[in-house]
C-alpha cells in the first residue's frame, strides 16, 4: 500500500497566495479559479476541496466584514471624482475590489453610490440607453479571429485637434481586450505594425484571421500578418486578412464601452482647456506638451479599464448569442470549458525577427517627443503618473508656463 506524503509547501507560497487573492477579488467563481491555478500552480494537487482549504488558510474570503463604510465611501467618492463617474455599480464593484483591496458587496457599492449620487446613478441605468438591434456572430475558440481598429473620439471633431489616439485589438470569441495602444496618433501604418508586431514578440502566437476596415494605416499590418501566418500552410495567407467596414468591427462595440465608461471624463475639461485659450490647436509645442501630460495618464486609465473593469467582468447569457458567457479571461484561457478550441498558431522569434527587418517596423524611435523636449519637460513635471487624473488640466497649464523650450 503506497504511503501518500504530505505536502504542505504551498502554505509558504506567497505568490500562490498573491494569485488566489487577485481571482478573489476579480469575482471568478472557484471553478473558474481552480482551472487558474491547476494550470500555474501544478506542483501542488488541486481539487474544490483543496481549493477552499487553502483559501481559508491565507484567510481570503469573497467579503471583507472588517472593511468600514466609511473605507467605501472614500473610494467611492475618490472614483467619482475621476473617469469612476461613467461606471454602472457592476463595474464600480469590480474596480473597487481589485484598486482599492475592498472586498465588499455589490450592494453595499450600490448603496454607498446611490447615498453619494443618486441621480447619476439612475441615468446610468441601462434602460435610459437606446439599444440597436444586434447582429449574429458566431466563432469555434480564441485566436480565431483578433479585431483591430483606431479609436479617435478623445482626438476631438477633427483628428488633429488633441494629440491622444488609441489603437486597439479584441478576441472576438472571448471578447478579451488583447492591448490597447495610446499614441499621438493612430494612421502611421508603420507605427500600427510596431503595435501589432510588438504583441507577437510577446505572446509568440498568431490569431488564424485578423479583421480591419481598408484604411490606410493597416498596410504594413494586414502584410506582416500574411507573411507570418504563410508558414503555417493551412490556407491561403491572403484570405487570413479580413476586410470590412469599421462599424461591422466588432472592437467597435468596445470602442462604445470605452467612450460611455472612461473617455467621456477626459473630453469635456480638454475642450474647456481649449475655448478658453490655454491650449492653442495650431501650436506644435502646445499638442507635444499635452502628449506629455495626457498619454501616460491616458494609457494607465484604459489599462486599467481593460484589465479591471472588461476582462474580468462576466458576460451574461444573450438570448440567440452564439458566443459563451462568461469572464472573458477565463473564456480565454480555457476555451474547452465552453467547448470551443484555441485556433492561434504559435509562431518563432526567429520568423519574427525577419517580420522586422523586412517591414523595419521597428527601426523608428519608440518615442512621441524627441528626447531633448521630453527631457525639458521632466524638468517641470518628473512624471506624469504622479498626477492625479482629476488634475490633468492644471498639470497642463502648470507645465506650459514653466517649461524652458528654446526654440
Amino acid at each position: 500500500m503506497a504511503v501518500r506524503i504530505r505536502n504542505d509547501s504551498w502554505k509558504n507560497d506567497h505568490d500562490l497566495e498573491d494569485i488566489l487573492r487577485k481571482y478573489v477579488r476579480e469575482g471568478l467563481h472557484r471553478e473558474e479559479m481552480l482551472d487558474f491555478v491547476s494550470r500555474d500552480f501544478s506542483q501542488y494537487a488541486w481539487s474544490l476541496s483543496t481549493l477552499d482549504r487553502r483559501l481559508h488558510h491565507f484567510q481570503i474570503c469573497q467579503t471583507d466584514r472588517n472593511v468600514t463604510v466609511d473605507e467605501v465611501e472614500a473610494a467611492v467618492k475618490k472614483e467619482l471624482e475621476g473617469p469612476g463617474k461613467l461606471l454602472g455599480y457592476r463595474a464600480l464593484h469590480k474596480k473597487i475590489r481589485q484598486v482599492y483591496d475592498l472586498n465588499v458587496p455589490r450592494d453595499l457599492i450600490y448603496a454607498v453610490m446611490y447615498n453619494v449620487d443618486a441621480d447619476a446613478l439612475e441615468e446610468r441605468a441601462p434602460q435610459f440607453k437606446n439599444k440597436k438591434p444586434k447582429g449574429h456572430f458566431t466563432s469555434p475558440g480564441p485566436n480565431y479571429v483578433h479585431s483591430l481598429d483606431g479609436h479617435d473620439k478623445l482626438m476631438g471633431f477633427r483628428n488633429s485637434t488633441f494629440p491622444i489616439a488609441i489603437y486597439g485589438c479584441i478576441d472576438t470569441c472571448s471578447r478579451k481586450v488583447l492591448w490597447a495602444k495610446v499614441w499621438i496618433g493612430n494612421s502611421d501604418p508603420k507605427l500600427i505594425g510596431r503595435f501589432y508586431l510588438e504583441y507577437l514578440f510577446k505572446t509568440r502566437m498568431v490569431a488564424s484571421r485578423i479583421r480591419l476596415d481598408k484604411g490606410t494605416g493597416t498596410g504594413v499590418m494586414a502584410t506582416m500578418h500574411a507573411f507570418v501566418r504563410q508558414q503555417h500552410g493551412d490556407m491561403d495567407p491572403l484570405e487570413t486578412v479580413i476586410y470590412g467596414p469599421s462599424t461591422s468591427n466588432q472592437i467597435e462595440r468596445w470602442w462604445r464601452e470605452l467612450h460611455e465608461r472612461l473617455e467621456k471624463f477626459f473630453k469635456l475639461p480638454l475642450k474647456e482647456l481649449q475655448d478658453q485659450g490655454h491650449y492653442d490647436t495650431n501650436s506644435e509645442t502646445d499638442r507635444l506638451l499635452l502628449a506629455y501630460i495626457m498619454i501616460p495618464i491616458v494609457q494607465r486609465e484604459v489599462n486599467t479599464f481593460v484589465d479591471v473593469v472588461w476582462n474580468c467582468h462576466r458576460i451574461r447569457e444573450q438570448r440567440d448569442s452564439f458566443l459563451p458567457d462568461g469572464v472573458p479571461n477565463h473564456i480565454y484561457s480555457f476555451p474547452d470549458k465552453y467547448g470551443l478550441e484555441d485556433c492561434g498558431y504559435e509562431v518563432t522569434e526567429e520568423h519574427l525577427e525577419e517580420v522586422a527587418e523586412l517591414s523595419e517596423v521597428l527601426a523608428s524611435n519608440d518615442d512621441y517627443l524627441s528626447a531633448e523636449f521630453r527631457n525639458n519637460c521632466e524638468q517641470v513635471i518628473p512624471d506624469p503618473l504622479e498626477i492625479d487624473v482629476s488634475d490633468f488640466v492644471h498639470a497642463f497649464r502648470y507645465l506650459k508656463e514653466n517649461v524652458d523650450i528654446r526654440t
